[in-house]
């Protein structure tokens, strides 16, 4: 654990958009009663409020607005002093671009649609339509915008000076129309990002955000050094170098997953990207929430399993926790809210000298990220994530900043993007023995042509009829050769040169369905001839898949997928070190310490039991579950308990009578 969170592991995110028309904010708050909460929660760092969406500030302020309800009242200051006193962390959140009285105020700084007419009335960051209410965008490029927010930060900084332990900086985006004021056309004509495309945007995007929180953090740095600074913005995994995270992580102190899996995120995306920031040498945290959807769910209380999963998982991969929830506008902490945060907090607390000094296991698969400007690839990455915790093989999510070098196994998953660099360093990593897993349309360049000549693969165009059906070998896996497997999204018809065997054949259908010609109630059945264009190769050291089997998973769960990835996988490096037959719902974290492996098992399984979102609300169990070894182990040590797992032989242990978390301590295994 950094330094940054070595004791301030257990955090609360605090929002407070409240509305101007709420006339009673803060009127029941209560400094001790407001710090007491916290400490039975075991809550060690709050995030409080200075500034909401809405573009109130909670305290006197002369840069802007103060919520109407409060006047002069210090509400920041108080809760400032009283976390202080405690020995709370108090981090400060502020808010751009979502800022509704600066939007009405400044109808000139709002972020502008190609045709001209003002982005996000109606229709939310993510694309899609939202409620009555949503928030305007305003523009983090705008020059008069940007000095507006620079005093603002100067009010704060200057107001609470050594009481800002930091600084978390909300909203720093575009929404996915915008960036064509005229502010905002002078950066991409400046840099020749003109095109109307995904592309253009996001490098504009990328160019605006590396600015901003360059200017601002340089800003916050000149007067209070010590702060940490966080900008929260999308976290969609695309680790290109004029995108992303990346192009924020040089501004910032620490890294934060934003990731309510009950909102928009769902379950698999937090993995993918704590995958990627756990390695990349700074300190980070997983931000879920207590609520039971989405942010501002007031009286909404998710089952307390949910968040142990949600909480456990990140101490697993060595990030510090922290639980969003948003305090009622009187200014009184939901008790049901934090009774559920204490009760897994203390577990989390209880479970701090497990990981203590310990580090993440080198990871044997490395799953290469979209690598390419407005290239989206998060469904196919979530899906290789997905497959590998499933089988229990450690893995780590790469971009173009990280070797390659300490893994087994390199994943590029359907669409990833293979520039030049990035070619020569995969071939050099392949001649000195590396193993590839590529599917569909990875491993080509920008401009779509197969860029790794090592592999001499010729591309034939898409599969002309689909769904198309799987014929696997029986030399491949026996279970795979007893009879046709559908594969519903569209493939590749490709061929190698070499010496290449081929895996699994293809079949296609009679014909495509049509509203005019069709046959039974779904897709059309195969041939009985196999096709020109097979389906899975293998070469000496890598496996191909010709169609974008980590979407069909994602998309699908397609069995077949699962099985024939697991087949390709084993071929190419092996079962996994642990964990070889536990239940597809274990999930498996190692870490090292010293020569002790520090081995983390969490049993909670999403189920798509409501309408809109997964729900966890019970354990599972480990009774009757084998953990299984590829060397032989002496003993498995039970933390907290002082027991030790039944042995049945010297490479398997039968996990006990016990349901939601083991932590397990293998002596000596390094």
């Amino acid at each position: 654990m950094h330094p940054m969170f070595q004791n301030h592991q257990r955090q609360i995110h605090l929002d407070f958009h409240t509305s101007p028309f709420i006339p009673d904010v803060g009127s029941t708050f209560d400094a001790d009663q407001f710090v007491e909460t916290f400490q039975r929660a075991h809550v060690n760092s709050v995030t409080v409020f200075g500034k909401c969406h809405h573009g109130m500030c909670y305290y006197p302020t002369t840069t802007g607005v103060s919520h109407p309800a409060i006047g002069d009242r210090d509400l920041l200051g108080e809760q400032l002093e009283a976390l202080h006193r405690a020995g709370i962390r108090a981090p400060i959140y502020t808010t751009v671009v979502w800022e509704e009285n600066v939007a009405q105020e400044h109808p000139e700084w709002h972020q502008m649609a190609y045709d001209g007419s003002f982005v996000g009335d109606g229709v939310g960051p993510d694309g899609r339509p939202g409620h009555l209410g949503m928030w305007k965008f305003n523009n983090l490029a705008d020059p008069g915008y940007q000095d507006y927010f620079e005093a603002h930060l100067r009010e704060l900084l200057e107001r609470y000076g050594d009481a800002v332990d930091g600084l978390f900086i909300d909203i720093l985006f575009f929404h996915p129309t915008g960036g064509w004021s005229e502010p905002s056309r002078a950066i991409r004509e400046k840099h020749g990002l003109t095109d109307n495309t995904p592309d253009h945007f996001a490098r504009f995007q990328g160019l605006a955000q590396q600015a901003f929180s360059e200017r601002f953090t340089s800003l916050i740095h000149s007067i209070r050094p010590q702060a940490s600074v966080f900008y929260n913005t999308g976290n969609d995994g695309n680790m290109h170098p004029l995108v992303g995270p990346r192009v924020r992580e040089p501004h910032m102190t620490h890294m934060e997953i934003e990731s309510l899996p009950s909102g928009f995120w769902g379950y698999h995306h937090f993995p993918r990207m704590a995958r990627a920031m756990s390695r990349w040498g700074k300190p980070w945290l997983s931000m879920t929430g207590r609520f039971q959807k989405m942010w501002g769910d007031f009286g909404g209380i998710k089952p307390q399993p949910a968040l142990e999963f949600e909480c456990f998982r990140a101490q697993a991969l060595g990030g510090a926790g922290m639980v969003g929830d948003q305090l009622p506008p009187r200014g009184t902490l939901d008790p049901a809210a934090y009774q559920l945060i204490g009760a897994v907090y203390e577990q989390w607390e209880q479970a701090e000298p497990f990981y203590a000094d310990a580090e993440l296991c080198p990871a044997p698969i490395g799953v290469f990220s979209a690598n390419f400007a407005g290239q989206d690839n998060g469904v196919a990455e979530e899906a290789a994530v997905m497959l590998s915790e499933e089988a229990h093989y450690d893995c780590a999510m790469l971009d173009g900043y990280d070797g390659l070098e300490g893994h087994d196994l390199i994943i590029l998953p359907d669409s990833t993007v293979v520039s030049e660099d990035v070619a020569q360093r995969l071939k050099a990593y392949y001649e000195a023995g590396g193993k590839l897993l590529i599917s569909h349309k990875a491993g080509r360049d920008e401009a779509g042509r197969w860029a790794l000549d090592f592999i001499p693969l010729e591309d034939h165009g898409e599969v002309e009829r689909y769904p198309s059906y799987w014929r696997g070998r029986e030399a491949f896996d026996p279970e795979m050769a007893v009879g046709d497997r559908v594969f519903y999204k569209q493939g590749l018809n490709v061929t190698f040169g070499g010496d290449v065997e081929v895996l699994c054949e293809r079949a296609l259908p009679y014909f495509m369905r049509s509203a005019l010609k069709f046959s039974s109630h779904f897709q059309t059945p195969p041939v009985a001839e196999s096709d020109a264009f097979s389906a899975i190769f293998r070469g000496e050291r890598f496996i191909y898949f010709a169609d974008p089997i980590f979407a069909e998973y994602r998309q699908s769960g397609n069995p077949a997928v699962q099985l024939a990835w697991r087949r390709a996988v084993e071929l190419l490096i092996g079962g996994p070190a642990y964990g070889r037959g536990l239940a597809n719902s274990i999930a498996a974290y190692p870490m090292r310490r010293g020569a002790d492996l520090q081995l983390t098992l969490l049993h909670y399984t999403p189920v798509r039991k409501a309408m809109d979102i997964d729900v966890i609300d019970q354990r599972g169990g480990f009774a009757g579950q084998v953990l299984n070894f590829t060397r032989p182990v002496n003993d498995v040590q039970v933390f907290g308990t002082g027991a030790t797992l039944e042995r049945l032989s010297d490479r398997s242990f039968k996990l006990p009578e016990a349901s939601g978390r083991l932590l397990l301590t293998v002596p000596g295994y390094f």
